[in-house]
């Protein structure tokens, strides 16, 4: 069953950990919520003295709390009289909704918590040096935080429109394009990019705004996951608006060294006011350790300039839609399935799947002799979580 409207963002989420829910043994249940255990840390250290490191079991919850259907339904006389090629026009159809629903939802819950940008694409020359020039850019910041190779872009058709029309030789292998565009991928080893899709579900972000600023960071040796600032004007922020602090970069994580890239933090609680602020960011801002994501605490007065914004000395930021296409390596985010069962007692059921789009789905039927009537619905139990943030990258249109 085709299920897919090139849905290729949750296809290429890691998945896995569908197997948590599969059936244990004796019966048992893992419940809606697992902790998925994100990587150990380390720190090298020189010399003949054993200098011994915490182990830190970090974890991140997956939930499954969607659980999405399509109910339609018909009288035992409409079935005999009026409904034909069920399957090909009715419950294929709501497959295909429901998969595009999974796509949709699902980038619109993690794009938020992806704190590394790059763009807007719309602010570039129509040409192939400053487009190519963002992509690439875009690869190198990833690389420089130890993104592992095998990384997959997912761009909206408006971005895929303007990469084409500025770097066509780029994406157009011979070959390979008929293949390319019936599956929704149009480029594989492009601009540092192992494979490229599109996708007309990419999340659009609605940013904040605020009137003429000139926000800096009010006090020094901050760290941690909030960050007091001040000199903003009349502000509404929202959750996944972005900025970054003067003098303030990242760290590769492996090696912690500076990557020469100042660190993009992304606010995760919406804020209004006017004047000063405490934001609630992420990363967090750890300066030493193991987990460490910045080269040093913002000093008192550093210059904060946020990613849509007119600059960042009296700046203004006007609220705005961007579609929020995707870089990253299928180990940033994860996408949950549970195979709900079958059979049920008393009604028609069975699963139907979409090997290409990686989907399963329950359809049940049942008659109701009082009405006459022989609702269905078609229906699948999905959860999604970003698990590693920085293994991603958000390309603004």
């Amino acid at each position: 069953m085709n299920w897919k409207n090139n849905i290729k963002l949750v296809a290429n989420f890691d998945r896995q950990w569908n197997d948590e829910w599969s059936s244990k043994p004796g019966g048992a249940k893992v419940g809606y919520t697992i902790q998925v255990r994100l990587p150990q840390r380390w720190v090298v250290t020189e010399g003949q003295a054993l200098v011994q490191q915490a182990i830190l079991n970090q974890t991140v919850p997956i939930t499954l709390n969607h659980q999405f259907q399509v109910g339609m339904g018909w009288s035992s006389a409409d079935n005999a009289m009026l409904v034909e090629e069920v399957q090909s026009r009715y419950t294929s159809k709501a497959g295909i909704s429901l998969a595009n629903k999974c796509d949709l939802v699902a980038g619109a819950e993690v794009y938020k918590s992806v704190y590394f940008v790059a763009g807007p694409l719309s602010a570039q020359p129509l040409s192939n040096i400053a487009v190519d020039g963002v992509i690439t850019d875009a690869v190198a910041k990833l690389r420089n935080v130890g993104v592992p190779e095998d990384l997959y872009a997912c761009v909206d058709p408006k971005t895929q429109s303007l990469l084409l029309k500025v770097a066509f030789n780029q994406f157009n292998p011979q070959g390979r394009v008929s293949s390319y565009w019936n599956k929704g991928k149009f480029a594989e080893n492009a601009l540092g990019v192992d494979e490229w899709y599109w996708d007309p579900n990419i999340p659009t972000h609605a940013s904040g705004n605020f009137t003429t600023s000139t926000w800096l960071v009010d006090g020094a040796l901050q760290t941690g996951s909030t960050l007091v600032v001040k000199g903003g004007g009349t502000y509404s922020l929202n959750v996944g608006d972005t900025f970054s602090i003067a003098g303030v970069n990242a760290v590769n994580p492996v090696s912690y060294i500076d990557t020469g890239d100042l660190q993009t933090f992304s606010i995760q609680a919406a804020i209004a006011g006017a004047g000063a602020a405490t934001l609630t960011i992420s990363p967090s801002i750890i300066t030493s350790g193991s987990l460490q994501t910045v080269t040093a605490s913002p000093a008192n007065n550093a210059t904060i300039t946020f990613t849509q914004a007119t600059g960042s000395v009296n700046a203004t930021m006007a609220a705005q839609t961007s579609r929020q296409s995707l870089l990253f390596h299928p180990e940033a985010f994860a996408f949950v399935m549970a195979e709900l069962p079958v059979p049920l007692a008393g009604a028609n059921s069975a699963r139907k799947s979409d090997k290409d789009a990686k989907l399963s789905m329950r359809w049940v039927e049942q008659y109701n002799i009082q009405t006459d009537q022989e609702p269905s619905k078609i229906e699948c139990l999905v959860g999604v979580a970003s698990i590693l943030p920085y293994f991603a990258l958000r390309i603004f249109f």
